[in-house]
């Protein structure tokens, strides 16, 4: 037996073994020694053609995926079967997929470097504190929200989020102070790592590329979240005029945004958005995340979709309707905001009730006697329990050569909490 040679015996049901752009020549001698003694190789037939001296039966991929997968497990039963992969199968690979029908104790994993730490070597970056996304086969929408988080990523492509298309997206969402590396086939003998600016790159297409390539973006600037930073202040947003604009205050706002208990990967509604305050702050707190966003007036869209590109926030997706048209076909929400009904109170708070995870919050804001008798009666009526909060702030405005307070109008909130409705009534709701 070879030295590294394993008793059939011992064999796992499935072994994996990472393949470098090179083919065998960076291979280890386990990994050489575990394919040749496979009772079955599969893979795609790019890497299958690095090893005809291998007399086992070979799986083809080109067959389809599903199917091929489905011959893979079923061979897995007698053991003895390699699974060629590309460079670390455990980083965005076929390692995952495995272990999702095979217990820990039938896989073996002998990998490569991964993609991503090739990436990072050519550059000589230290790629410690840095984060790798995928688009491969997956939306660009949410990709802005989730570079806010640091300054240094690795982008895996596919052949629609080729490199100029990711560049363009960054480009709509006012990303142009990024260093860009496309990297393209790591490990082969047609490598090749180019720099760009975002704005150079975003001129490119898919055919500019070899079809195996990897972004890298390094921040050049502290801009996050457009420049305004996690929580932006009231003069940041565009709004439609007069009347002082459509807007959620900023001490109502983010008091509200504290309530909705919102976590990164959450789903957040936020219905009657006016200039898209709070969806755009919500969207800040679940940037692995997404929220919806309702509005019915057609004059408010243009500052909406302004201030989401100028606040860097793609995971908000506007919808131009009125509630509760739409709440039905939405991902169930974590967290809802209401900040305006137009007269369908009751409806909106039914469906975003009855659509609200087992955990979830509804805040509700009032304005108007009439809007707080509205959220008072579907409390009552539901027996749905509520925290209700009066907030009233005053700020400080110039009088000659002093500061006085200026008062503005009181606020309603209306805070429905879904684990509230098993526990005992406190002092702060509404009986």
């Amino acid at each position: 037996m070879l030295s590294g040679d394993i008793a059939p015996s011992e064999l796992p049901a499935i072994t994996v073994v990472g393949v470098p752009e090179d083919g065998c020549m960076s291979l280890t001698s386990r990994a050489v020694n575990a394919v040749a003694q496979a009772r079955v190789v599969a893979g795609n037939d790019r890497l299958l053609t690095w090893f005809p001296q291998c007399k086992g039966k070979r799986l083809s991929m080109a067959q389809g995926y599903k199917a091929w997968l489905a011959a893979v497990l079923e061979e897995s039963e007698e053991g003895g079967v390699v699974i060629l992969a590309s460079g670390d199968p455990l980083f965005y690979g076929i390692g995952k997929t495995l272990s999702n029908h095979l217990p820990s104790a039938e896989l073996r994993f002998i990998p490569s470097p991964s993609s991503m730490q090739l990436a990072f070597s050519r550059l000589a970056l230290p790629w410690q504190d840095a984060t790798c996304l995928s688009v491969h086969g997956r939306p660009l929408t949410g990709l802005v929200s989730q570079i806010q988080q640091g300054e240094l990523f690795c982008v895996l492509t596919d052949s629609n989020n080729h490199p100029g298309a990711i560049a363009k997206h960054l480009l709509t969402y006012h990303q142009a102070h990024w260093q860009v590396w496309v990297c393209e086939q790591l490990g082969g003998i047609e490598e090749r790592v180019t720099a760009f600016t975002v704005a150079e790159l975003a001129t490119k297409q898919v055919d500019d590329f070899n079809p195996l390539n990897l972004v890298v973006l390094q921040r050049q600037q502290a801009l996050y979240w457009g420049g305004y930073g996690q929580y932006a202040a009231d003069n940041s947003f565009e709004k439609r005029m007069p009347k002082r604009g459509l807007i959620t205050k900023q001490p109502i706002r983010h008091l509200a945004l504290s309530s909705m208990r919102i976590r990164p990967d959450q789903c957040v509604w936020d219905i009657g958005t006016g200039s898209g305050s709070v969806a755009i702050e919500a969207a800040k707190q679940c940037w692995q995340g997404q929220v919806y966003t309702l509005e019915s007036n057609n004059d408010c869209y243009e500052s909406i979709e302004a201030n989401i590109a100028a606040h860097a926030t793609d995971n908000v997706q506007l919808l131009k309707v009125k509630a509760p048209e739409e709440l039905a076909n939405l991902p169930q929400a974590n967290s809802v905001f209401i900040g305006g009904s137009r007269g369908e109170m009751a409806a909106i708070l039914d469906t975003c009730w009855q659509r609200l995870a087992d955990d979830g919050v509804i805040v509700a804001t009032a304005v108007t006697i009439d809007s707080v008798a509205e959220l008072h009666t579907w409390s009552k009526q539901r027996n749905v329990k509520a925290l209700v909060q009066m907030v009233s702030v005053s700020q400080g405005v110039p009088l000659a050569h002093y500061t006085r307070y200026q008062a503005e109008n009181p606020i309603h909130l209306f805070i429905f909490d879904k684990r509230l409705q098993t526990e005992p009534h406190s002092e702060n709701n509404n009986d």
